[in-house]
């Protein structure tokens, strides 16, 4: 009885696994776009992160959609800033990530970009 106990346990810990959205995006392309009307001359560099924490083995923080709220919070944080826009284009996107087993750790995502207003006629 104990082995089958003990073989399942095993089971279930070798077969578990987890899903997590990463976000929800308007537009996203790994091509250039024709005809995008911007204008990038201009310093408009923003950046936005969100986190993720786990302190023994409990997470907290953004926990399924960093991908976004980092987006969100690279626009929020360039809008702060006082430029105008609504997309980021050029962007680069890391993810980082650390974790002292049982004690704490993080994971991060941080967008960086440029922030743009697309033209009217493109909406």
């Amino acid at each position: 009885m104990k082995k089958v106990l003990l073989a399942t346990s095993v089971a279930m810990l070798l077969f578990s696994g987890c899903t997590a959205r990463l976000g929800n995006m308007t537009a996203i392309s790994t091509k250039n776009i024709d005809n995008l009307s911007t204008n990038v001359s201009l310093d408009r560099k923003v950046e936005g992160e969100s986190c993720q924490y786990t302190a023994f083995i409990f997470p907290y923080g953004d926990l399924q959609t960093k991908l976004q709220i980092a987006t969100e919070n690279a626009i929020d944080n360039g809008r702060a800033l006082g430029l105008e826009g609504d997309t980021i284009i050029n962007a680069k996107i890391d993810a980082t990530g650390w974790y002292i087993p049982l004690i704490y750790g993080e994971g991060c995502v941080t967008v960086k970009g440029d922030l743009i207003k697309l033209s009217d006629n493109l909406k």
